[in-house]
């Protein structure tokens, strides 16, 4: 008899074990189901408020690409220069005998005339072997430096490929005069009249390629198939050399 009410108590008190036990989990997990729900809440709400913080800002500022963009553009070329001529001076200070050549006791003054008479003694030096090479004698001395500098590894490609880039952008636009467009399957070219004539009459056209204008493709078209272009050499080389994102001057600006 007294083992069966033990056995009652002991089953009993594990019942209400059991009890508590359950009631206990129950409100651990509510507690964790309202703790998940408060930072579901705040993660909802930090996302929700950190859109509308980079909404305002960006409505605020605008597109910063096209300005960035357009402020690189003022920016670089001139950083550029600056750094170029800074360069010079160092390396006009390393010249032999420029001591005599001070005007003043200020450093960058000094420098500023002996970068000045530099660049008029290139200037002259660089007018004469122009005069000289537009002669025949001359025409034949620079083949022969050419020549010479393809037998050069490396040093030939370099020097022809500098030359090739000399050439294109100081010469460009005088060799192309005369910008033309010309329709093909719908789309529009631009080309540059030679000048010269097939022997049935049709003209001549270079249509060079973007954005090395030394190749291209040599067109002989009937007159009617060429439109004389409403833009100068100068634009039409801009835009060719650019691949298309340089426009000369006629473009106008559609951002303030």
């Amino acid at each position: 008899m007294e083992d069966k009410n033990k056995e009652e108590s002991t089953k009993e008190h594990f019942r209400e074990g059991k009890k508590h036990l359950e009631k206990g989990t129950q409100k651990v997990m509510q507690a964790g189901i309202e703790k998940g729900r408060e930072q579901t809440k705040k993660l909802d709400y930090y996302r929700q408020n950190r859109s509308e913080f980079i909404e305002n800002v960006s409505r605020r500022m605008g597109n910063p690409k096209k300005p960035a963009v357009s402020g690189l553009i003022v920016v670089l070329p001139v950083a550029v220069v600056l750094l170029l001529v800074n360069w010079l001076f160092n390396k006009i200070g390393q010249i032999p005998g420029n001591q005599y050549f001070n005007i003043s006791n200020i450093y960058y003054l000094n420098q500023t005339f002996k970068l000045a008479i530099l660049l008029t003694v290139a200037a002259v030096v660089v007018t004469g072997v122009g005069r000289l090479v537009r002669t025949e004698r001359g025409f034949q001395l620079e083949k022969i430096l050419d020549e010479m500098f393809d037998m050069i590894p490396f040093i030939g490609s370099v020097y022809n490929m500098t030359k090739v880039t000399t050439e294109t952008v100081m010469g460009g636009a005088e060799d192309f005069s005369r910008p033309v467009k010309v329709e093909h399957s719908g789309f529009r070219l631009t080309g540059f009249k030679t000048g010269n004539q097939t022997k049935d009459g049709r003209e001549i056209v270079f249509m060079p390629t973007a954005p090395n204008i030394t190749s291209g493709l040599v067109l002989e078209l009937d007159e009617e198939k060429i439109e004389d272009a409403d833009e100068t050499a100068e634009e039409a080389l801009t835009r060719i050399l650019s691949a298309g994102f340089g426009e000369g001057g006629n473009s106008s600006s559609e951002e303030e």
